[in-house]
């Protein structure tokens, strides 16, 4: 009777041990490590799989490229429904990246074929809009701000340049005219005044004759 129970608990035992391991799921993962050999990676408790469609600008030229991987934890979101995605956008010197990410909760789910026709659409619709340049807001509020601060600094530069010093010979000529303008002024009051005194001398000269 001893023997059974013993027998029972290790049984117990070992499927406690392997319950774990069984309540996990896998999922199709780039990551490199020891729990993605072969390019599945087996998930922690409470895991889900991901599948992202990126879009980003190199070089001027977009490109496309796509991400999968475990998951621990998922954006907030109003819904129950699996699969269910989400878009996202990072900012970047050259117009940021475009993010669409997929979530599911079964092994291996996250193939190339989960949900294939929603992320081909937005991925088309996506590289059209870009083609014609940034459009997303937080894209054009970070190019409205660098373009304030290209200004800003021109602006404070062009204050502290010291234009007098650079453009000194013009202001040398203006005061040389009016010193010149003076001087003529004073010769001529010096004039006026020696022709009056020479005619009235002369008159004098003429009374006493």
């Amino acid at each position: 009777m001893s023997g059974m129970n013993n027998l029972t608990l290790m049984l117990l035992l070992a499927l406690l041990s392997i319950l774990p391991g069984t309540l996990c799921i896998r999922c199709y993962s780039d990551h490199s490590g020891p729990n993605s050999a072969g390019g599945i990676e087996r998930c922690d408790a409470d895991a889900v799989c991901s599948l992202a469609r990126i879009i980003y600008r190199e070089d001027g030229v977009l490109r496309k490229a796509t991400a999968r991987q475990c998951v621990s934890r998922t954006p907030d979101r109003a819904g129950t429904e699996w699969p269910w995605c989400t878009e996202e956008w990072a900012g970047g010197d050259e117009g940021g990246m475009e993010v669409l990410t997929c979530y599911c909760n079964q092994d291996l789910c996250n193939d190339n074929n989960l949900l294939r026709g929603k992320l081909s659409e937005w991925t088309a619709t996506t590289m059209a809009r870009l083609k014609a340049g940034p459009t997303h807001i937080l894209d054009i509020l970070i190019s409205v701000a660098t373009g304030c601060v290209v200004v800003f600094f021109l602006a404070v530069i062009l204050i502290n340049i010291p234009w007098r010093k650079l453009f000194p010979r013009q202001e040398v000529i203006v005061e040389n005219g009016d010193e010149c303008e003076e001087d003529d002024g004073e010769n001529i009051d010096e004039t006026g005044e020696g022709d009056g005194d020479i005619d009235a001398a002369s008159g004098k000269r003429e009374k006493e004759d």
